[in-house]
């Protein structure tokens, strides 16, 4: 048994989870900011605002998760 291949293997396992449940998020993500910009009245500066912060963040970290620490 090769140590080393169960390592990668667990690696590859959890990219590919974190990877699909990104995939679930942006989807989310997607439906929920267009609902809140249909029903928003003249709010919607703010809310392009934060939306587009929020998401930026969640990517860079699902980015730093997935380049730094499982690499």
């Amino acid at each position: 048994f090769n140590t080393q291949y169960v390592v990668t293997m667990i690696k590859d396992t959890i990219t590919f989870f974190l990877i699909l449940s990104y995939l679930i998020f942006f989807v989310i993500w997607l439906i929920w900011f267009y609902k809140s910009l249909k029903n928003s009245g003249k709010k919607k500066k703010n809310l392009y605002l934060y939306n587009i912060i929020g998401f930026v963040i969640i990517t860079y970290f699902f980015s730093f998760i997935i380049l730094k620490i499982l690499a």
